[in-house]
């Protein structure tokens, strides 16, 4: 008895240090997030955009380069668990509810910096998509009417597709089992084309300053987002004492040879582009990774952590790149961030990392899956048509409503037409698919 009381005690000390340690960094990490967003939003509310070290030649500094590459680890943690759970790949299993968390934590964080990056928090609401009394009505051919609706419509979808993989209980029968496997099949193929198309929006956003009309520029960020996502999947699944599969990383492998492409290709069509921190920015997200095939590295966890935290870095070297850098050297002049700017880069770290510990600990273990889904009642496929027909009727409703009118502010040659509408149609009909989706399980699971 007292041998046996002793083996039970010594297996649990380590859980419960282990445990402590998770805890102590979950509280450290979230009030290092608390202080440094909540602080530098109040400081922008408070005193104006000034704080920051933005100005007339460089209107987008690190608040903007935060949103991009946080926005981007939140596509990209979807896209992974969505397209491995398309694919069958059984090693994917052990990854996917990370990646999941991965996305609804750097959403999360992402949707701070354009709500306090405006100044007047206060004036919010007239971003609504709709006609104000103010007579501001939002343009649909506009990347930037875009984005807000493809963001909502992704970061909503997001948390039903985590919460269908979460509702794996042991109550369950065979046909609602096989209901879950066929809906989380269903809302993957729904997902993929959804993050493609946002990722892609978020790059259109660009196309108003200096070589940002390339064409290659919303897959250029697509491939950019799924190399971020990738390398913090590594680091997540070594963090939680994990080892990453060598698919994985020669995958990660494989999108940083596309990333090494799309570099080539701008540097070949405005060499003016190369400086060092190009240098740095290739070196890290292309050179390193590949670095990945090699079996030394897939046999050592700390190079492939720090190979992961070297992308990491990269990809947010090719934000400031792209988006600070190029305005600097448009304009001649110099962007200097502000201790505002730093505390924001550093409570979004913290944010970030004390969301995933406390998600972790408090949602149950469970992800995606379609294991039995041939099996599964064939009419959710249905009720997905459905869903997205609803999606863009309500899409053709808003604009029949909101189109007609004089935007305020618009410019001579502004596009018109049902093509530059379409991101709107697609993102409307992919979220009426997926909320669809969701309900008819819901409604499965509780007959």
């Amino acid at each position: 008895m007292g041998g046996g009381h002793g083996k039970m005690a010594s297996v649990s000390i380590p859980e419960q240090k282990t445990a402590c340690r998770r805890r102590a960094m979950m509280l450290l990490c979230l009030s290092v997030g608390l202080v440094g967003l909540i602080g530098g939003g109040l400081r922008i509310a408070l005193e104006g955009p000034g704080v920051l070290g933005v100005s007339n030649a460089v209107p987008w500094g690190w608040d903007v380069v935060q949103f991009v590459f946080w926005i981007g680890l939140g596509h990209a943690g979807t896209l992974i668990s969505a397209v491995l759970l398309l694919t069958r790949q059984e090693w994917s299993r052990g990854i996917a509810r990370q990646a999941e968390l991965m996305t609804l934590c750097a959403v999360a964080v992402a949707a701070v910096f354009p709500a306090v990056h405006v100044g007047r928090v206060w004036m919010e609401w007239m971003f609504y998509p709709g006609p104000l009394p103010g007579g501001l009505w939002p343009n649909a051919a506009s990347p930037l009417v875009w984005d807000p609706v493809a963001i909502g419509a992704y970061f909503l979808l997001s948390v039903l597709y985590a919460a269908m993989g979460l509702r794996a209980g042991q109550g369950m029968t065979p046909e609602q089992r096989n209901s879950r496997a066929r809906a989380c099949l269903l809302m993957a193929g729904v997902l993929t084309p959804l993050v493609v198309t946002v990722h892609s929006v978020v790059g259109c956003d660009f196309a108003v300053l200096l070589r940002w009309h390339a064409s290659f520029l919303p897959p250029y960020f697509v491939c950019g987002a799924i190399l971020s996502g990738l390398a913090m999947v590594q680091l997540i699944v070594r963090g939680m004492g994990g080892a990453v599969p060598v698919p994985l990383m020669r995958l990660t492998a494989g999108v940083a040879t596309g990333m090494g492409v799309f570099y080539a290709l701008e540097l070949v069509e405005s060499p003016m582009l190369f400086d060092a921190v190009y240098v740095a920015v290739i070196s890290l997200n292309v050179a390193a990774p590949l670095c990945l095939l090699l079996p030394v590295v897939q046999r050592r966890g700390v190079l492939q952590v720090l190979i992961g935290a070297g992308v990491l870095v990269g990809m947010w070297l090719e934000r400031v790149h792209i988006i600070v850098r190029r305005s600097e050297m448009l304009f001649g002049v110099d962007y200097m961030p502000t201790r505002t700017d730093v505390a924001m880069l550093v409570g979004s770290m913290g944010a970030f990392i004390g969301l995933f510990l406390l998600l972790d600990a408090r949602l149950p273990q469970g992800g995606p899956d379609g294991g039995n889904a041939a099996s599964a009642p064939p009419g959710q496929g249905r009720v997905a048509w459905l869903g997205g027909l609803i999606g863009v009727f309500a899409a053709a409703c808003w604009l029949y409503a909101t189109q007609g009118a004089e935007t305020a502010g618009v410019l001579t040659g502004r596009p018109h037409g049902v093509f530059f509408q379409v991101p709107v149609y697609t993102v409307c009909g992919l979220l009426g698919a997926g909320v669809a989706i969701y309900m008819n399980l819901m409604r499965r699971l509780r007959m």
